[in-house]
């Protein structure tokens, strides 16, 4: 594929560029961004859903969730639909500037909420792990809520400044703040896995001339940890890799056959993330049945409630909290 082709021309001219792709892959575009739409909007729905239903799920790493989800549903239920929008107009012709504004302000904005969320669920995750005896003292209800503040703040700020400023400057900006968010999940989840590897060791240890089934369920919770942390590090970076390397490179002309698949590419990573974080927990899959057979009736609690906050070591929401009470409990 010829980059300079797609992104060799800038000024008035670029707009026109950007609506005059090949029938073929404007087709394919509209295809997957439907289809992504479709699985999307439904599993960030009962990502949401659920947690409003259920008593047992309402904490503050859920909370997160929830709110990513909301993110990720203001993808794929209205940028992705508005993308696939404007590219049908291109199939008759028309460069409709206006659905193409809005189609960058909902996905400047959704897009980089989702993945400051992504950091700040890493950073929350790493929290527990790391300091399961006193994460509560740290990560109260006051400071989560600032948190939540700042995750949909910074992202209406750069979605106005995207449409607002050259596209070199923010082209360039964007590539620094997801790469910074991408060292901080790395960096999260690998000490996550250190924490997790070093606590299994030592549990092994304590557990010699004990049952072999002990010692196997550490060392299982231990694979899933590390499953889970590799499929969110890889996804992440498949999906959002592309359309970096062409910000950076091509700071100025975003747009072309190369730019609106990587585009799609990290739009489709919303759609993405429900299965990832959600539909890998039992009690999540658990709860999703009981909301597709209309039971909507809330869940009764069976985790130890305490100054008004749920216990995260007594309620399964995640594997990487799992481990914690796992091992703690040993």
């Amino acid at each position: 594929m010829d980059m300079s082709a797609n992104f060799s021309t800038t000024g008035p001219s670029a707009t026109m560029l950007q609506c005059n792709l090949p029938l073929g892959h404007t087709v394919a575009l509209m295809s997957v961004n439907i289809l992504s739409t479709i699985i999307g909007t439904i599993g960030n729905l009962l990502v949401i859903g659920t947690v409003c239903t259920n008593s047992s799920l309402q904490i503050i790493s859920n909370f997160w969730l929830v709110s990513m989800a909301v993110a990720d549903l203001m993808v794929t239920a209205l940028g992705q639909p508005i993308f696939s929008v404007f590219l049908g107009l291109q199939i008759h012709g028309e460069c409709d500037e206006t659905v193409s504004q809005i189609f960058r302000l909902i996905a400047n904005m959704s897009c980089s909420a989702s993945v400051l969320h992504l950091c700040l669920i890493s950073m929350d995750r790493c929290l527990v792990i790391l300091r399961p005896h006193d994460f509560r003292t740290v990560r109260t209800k006051k400071r989560f809520r600032i948190a939540l503040a700042i995750a949909w703040t910074l992202p209406v700020i750069y979605a106005i400044l995207r449409l607002t400023v050259s596209k070199r400057g923010t082209s360039y900006f964007t590539v620094i703040a997801v790469g910074i968010c991408y060292l901080i999940i790395i960096s999260c989840y690998s000490l996550i896995i250190l924490k997790v590897r070093k606590q299994g060791t030592a549990t092994l240890k304590r557990l010699r001339g004990q049952s072999r089934r002990s010692s196997a369920s550490e060392h299982m919770v231990e694979r899933r940890v590390t499953v889970t942390i590799a499929i969110v590090v890889v996804i992440f970076t498949f999906c959002w890799f592309p359309l970096l390397y062409l910000r950076s490179a091509f700071a100025e002309a975003n747009f072309g056959v190369a730019y609106d698949w990587a585009r799609t590419l990290a739009l489709s990573n919303s759609f993405m993330n429900p299965w990832i974080y959600c539909f890998r927990i039992a009690e999540f899959r658990a709860a999703y049945r009981r909301l597709l057979k209309c039971q909507w009736k809330p869940s009764t609690c069976t985790c130890t409630r305490g100054t008004g906050e749920n216990d995260m070591n007594t309620t399964q929401s995640s594997d990487l909290e799992v481990t914690s009470t796992t091992q703690n409990s040993v």
